[in-house]
């Protein structure tokens, strides 16, 4: 009898907890792709759940969504998407709790994307829960571009490298498109490949 009162107790207790405490809210804005910048979204589960150039994308929900956006043309110059979603927030946010980030072209290069990122509210103390809203933007050009001007105060990152942006409940990241360049070896075989075709077309003269 002590048993089954204890295990009632338990269940009890366990039914009182918030669920929301073992739900994140997840983002990941991927530039790395050949059509467009994709925004891959989760757990939006309050307020306006999440939403994208001003279109909800994802309605307040455990649930997930994506949508792919253009990263500009040649006609329209570099192109600015933004994005604002609200989720439960078991505490405060923590530092940094916003920031501008510059993707670099490579060493050299000039500036093809920049991320803003900013979290409001959240929980008033460790373990209270609260909404928590995150808004921001990010700006694109076509690669290879490298013409954009980053505003004061930005980090400055490679391309082609996560950036992560998390925080309380939210697990966020970026990744901008990176320039391929040939590896050594592959330009060796390359040349061979050449040389050995243009020695071919001389005998057949």
């Amino acid at each position: 009898m002590k048993r089954l009162l204890a295990t009632s107790l338990a269940i009890s207790a366990l039914s009182l907890i918030d669920p929301r405490a073992a739900n994140a809210a997840s983002l990941t804005i991927n530039d790395a792709l050949e059509t467009g910048i994709l925004f891959s979204v989760g757990q939006f589960d309050t307020g306006v759940g999440f939403v994208l150039d001003g279109t909800q994308i994802l309605a307040p929900s455990l649930g997930t969504a994506s949508a792919l956006v253009s990263e500009g043309t040649p006609a329209t110059g570099p192109i600015t998407h933004t994005f604002m979603g609200q989720f439960f927030t078991a505490g405060p946010f923590v530092a940094p709790t916003s920031g501008v980030i510059a993707f670099l072209e490579g060493p050299g290069g000039g500036v093809s994307d920049i991320l803003t990122f900013n979290y409001t509210g959240g929980g008033g103390s460790p373990g209270a829960f609260g909404v928590g809203t995150l808004t921001g933007s990010f700006v694109s050009d076509l690669d290879p571009g490298g013409n954009l001007v980053a505003p004061p105060g930005a980090t400055f990152v490679f391309e082609g490298a996560p950036v992560i942006f998390s925080n309380t409940n939210i697990t966020a990241s970026a990744i901008s498109d990176a320039e391929v360049v040939p590896e050594p070896a592959s330009l060796v075989l390359f040349g061979t490949g050449l040389l050995g075709v243009l020695r071919y077309s001389r005998r057949k003269r």
